[in-house]
């Protein structure tokens, strides 16, 4: 039943990163509680896809079987999220900060 939730919970999470990367790339609009803070959308946008693929393959990779295959899952679903982060964080404006 956990694994049931669990996957339900990172499928709309993925979901929601997907739905905001893509129109952010697309019109170069943000969800709404980002608007004053990102100055670059369309890198946003590329950086909340490659979030929401890393969040998603590693959900995937909890369910290889494989040790080296799952080793080799997490470690590329952990670089997508880094740099899915990283171009999330380059996109932001400087000194934007919330309080």
């Amino acid at each position: 039943m956990l694994e049931v939730v669990s996957l339900v919970a990172v499928v709309a999470v993925v979901v929601l990163y997907a739905v905001a990367g893509v129109l952010a790339i697309t019109t170069g609009r943000v969800v709404p509680w980002q608007r004053g803070y990102i100055l670059r959308p369309r890198l946003w946008g590329f950086g909340a896809l490659l979030f929401g693929a890393g969040m998603a393959l590693a959900r995937y990779g909890a369910t290889v079987r494989d040790l080296t295959a799952s080793d080799v899952v997490f470690g590329s679903s952990l670089l997508m999220l880094i740099c899915g982060g990283v171009l999330q964080h380059v996109g932001r404006r400087v000194g934007r900060l919330r309080a």
